[in-house]
């Protein structure tokens, strides 16, 4: 049969259009997952302002992304917070409490095998490309680098000890290889070309990729004396941003150094005012740290650059956040972390991408156990979350919001164990004192915002954040509010051992045949309900966990154990200051004998030279590994505890 020219062009035609349909079709069901880049800083602020000073991150992120004002650290402490963001957990369930053994550290993490089940190796079951460019956790060090090399990674460039707080000496593993340095560089400028490289080395693989980026900035500095003795120092900033800001200081918001104390549990109450001089040096620390953090805003504009360049920009979510918070002078604090207050636990948390609203203020309630969760739920791998993560996944998206998982309605829990407040030691000080072993609950609504904390001294605090955003008025002795407390304190019962849906639905443990009550305002309604309640305590102070010593345990939280006498006032008790006598005592005689670090082993750390003056005066090229150095063998053959000789004592 003969076809005409007409009717062959007709069926050519139709036969391109049916595979142009079949194509995008199959496009379509192909997409690549989105990618995730992920910046972590350690210890910046969000409650003294450090983002206003970021005009990248303002540019880039607050502009064209979502600020999240109510994401929390739950413990205000670098190892333990990241520990419990990789494995979406609670500290109280990694028992990693602590930046130091016994009770913390990279050893610890292996030895509890938290590295063989943790959110890189979820996302390569995703089908990511899993990197890690910067600081993982304290204790990874010149020894142990590869002992084992952290799973889960395709490529990672992690900083090591005894180097990782140290400015100008840049010291690296990659892929558990033999360690190198890079002579006079700035540690965060050589983050930053490594964070460039791996975007064109991500380019080459066919899988989305997950990049991590974890810039030191902007923590403290260590300084090893010439006698072995160690302490930190304010942040160093990079040569070109050394004079930056020098008229900034830090906020002066009404519980920066008040005239009268206010917050007095524990140790609070023995902090003196800061004198004038003193309170220049913290501003000058201050403004250090602004000015480190210029070098991770510069980063922050290239990885833009670049992601708009190689045409991932419109496929990817990038988060920045802080393992935890800071403060400087707030109730008479000296500079550190590690406590409950909003400038420690209240961190930096912003997001942009594909579905993510811009230039907007988000007040869901987060913490950073609910980051593997919900990196999960961007990478399209929630199967590969196993049942026992406590974490649920923010609503970063309108895709997510109806998520079978979701984040913990208004609640979470603050937890810290240490005989100590770890103070940065930028000066001649006894600031460090205790104990700081306490649980705090969080409940934040829109009607309501409350902070209750039970101290291991036997000491109580109740805050109403919504009328009092500084902490200036402890509510706990006040009758008027022991129907709140009472709930609070129930909460709080639970919330301190939580596991998995517990953590993220509370009241239901509170209320199991009443599946009504999903928040404070509903469990306002049962009064009767929550006379039968024990209260928390603790039997000690202690620096670790251990649950006998934090009661009531849940199935054991009914019967009154004396919150209230029987016309509802509260009981005297002078366990408070039995245990600060005690740990004030304890405290001196351990500062009698001062750590120093054998002489051998500060030539050993000597091995990798010091920078021969200001470095980072501008951002290194492609060509920058050309100058990476290998690491002299001696220090990599001879075991050194660097956590013995002061290395983790101030909180890092």
């Amino acid at each position: 049969m003969k076809i005409s020219r007409s009717l062959l062009g007709a069926l050519t035609l139709f036969a391109w259009t049916q595979l142009l349909v079949v194509s995008a079709t199959t496009g379509k069901s192909e997409k690549k997952k989105p990618n995730i880049v992920f910046i972590f800083t350690d210890d910046q602020d969000y409650r003294m302002n450090s983002l206003d000073y970021m005009p990248n991150v303002q540019k880039y992120l607050v502009q064209e992304g979502t600020t999240y004002k109510n994401h929390y650290a739950t413990i205000a402490v670098c190892c333990p917070s990241r520990v419990g963001l990789l494995r979406g957990q609670y500290a109280h369930n990694t028992n990693i409490t602590d930046v130091l053994p016994p009770f913390g550290g990279y050893e610890r993490f292996n030895k509890l095998k938290l590295g063989e089940d943790y959110l890189p190796i979820w996302l390569q079951k995703a089908g990511y490309n899993t990197n890690y460019i910067g600081k993982l956790m304290n204790e990874y060090d010149v020894f142990n680098y590869n002992k084992p090399t952290p799973r889960g990674f395709d490529y990672q460039e992690q900083l090591v000890d005894p180097y990782t707080y140290i400015y100008n000496t840049a010291v690296f593993s990659v892929n558990g290889q033999t360690p190198v340095y890079y002579k006079n560089a700035y540690q965060t400028d050589i983050i930053h070309a490594k964070t460039r490289a791996a975007l064109d080395r991500v380019q080459k693989v066919d899988k989305p990729f997950f990049l991590w980026v974890a810039p030191m900035a902007p923590h403290g500095q260590f300084e090893i004396f010439s006698n072995g003795t160690i302490t930190t120092r304010s942040p160093v900033p990079a040569a070109r941003h050394a004079n930056y800001f020098k008229d900034v200081k830090i906020p002066r918001a009404p519980h920066f150094n008040p005239d009268k104390q206010v917050k007095t549990a524990s140790y609070w109450k023995d902090l003196e005012k800061l004198n004038p001089t003193l309170i220049e040096e913290f501003d000058e620390a201050y403004r250090n740290r602004l000015r480190s953090l210029q070098a991770v805003d510069e980063l922050v504009e290239t990885l833009f650059e670049e992601l708009e360049k190689l045409g991932e920009l419109d496929n990817t979510y990038v988060v920045y956040s802080a393992d935890n918070g800071y403060h400087l002078g707030q109730h008479r604090a000296y500079p550190g972390k590690c406590t409950n207050m909003e400038e420690d636990i209240n961190v930096p948390f912003i997001v942009r991408g594909p579905g993510v609203p811009k230039g907007e203020e988000s007040h869901t309630v987060s913490s950073h156990h609910d980051l593997a969760s919900t990196f999960m739920a961007l990478a399209q791998g929630d199967q590969f979350v196993p049942s026992w993560v406590d974490g649920g996944v923010i609503p970063l998206t309108k895709d997510l919001e109806n998520h079978p998982r979701p984040v913990s309605k208004e609640s979470f829990a603050v937890e810290f164990w240490s005989m100590e407040n770890y103070a940065e030691n930028y000066f001649p000080t006894n600031a460090r004192s205790g104990p700081n072993t306490y649980k705090t609950v969080r409940v934040i609504s829109q009607d309501y915002n409350y902070m209750y904390a039970v101290w291991c001294t036997g000491e109580r605090e109740l805050y109403n954040l919504k009328t009092d955003p500084y902490e200036l008025n402890n509510l706990y002795d006040d009758d008027a509010h022991i129907q709140l407390t009472n709930r609070l304190d129930a909460l709080l019962v639970v919330l301190k051992q939580c596991k998995a849906e517990s953590c993220r639905n509370p009241w239901k443990i509170l209320h199991p045949e009443d599946v009504s009550v999903k928040t404070l305002k509903d469990a306002l309604q049962f009064d009767d309900h929550y006379t039968q309640f024990k209260r928390v305590e603790y039997k000690e102070c202690l620096n670790y966990l251990t649950s006998q010593n934090e009661s009531p345990q849940i199935g054991n939280h009914f019967n009154l154990n004396g919150t209230f006498n029987s016309d509802h006032t509260r009981l005297h008790t002078e366990k408070s200051d039995q245990f600060v006598m005690k740990s004030f005592i304890k405290r001196a005689e351990e500062q009698k004998q001062t750590i120093v670090m054998p002489s051998e082993y500060h030539e050993l750390f000597k091995l990798v030279p010091v920078a021969s003056g200001p470095v980072g005066h501008e951002i290194p090229d492609q060509n920058f590994e050309k100058f990476a150095m290998p690491v002299p063998t001696e220090l990599l053959e001879t075991e050194v505890k660097w956590a013995d000789y002061n290395f983790y004592s101030y909180g890092n």
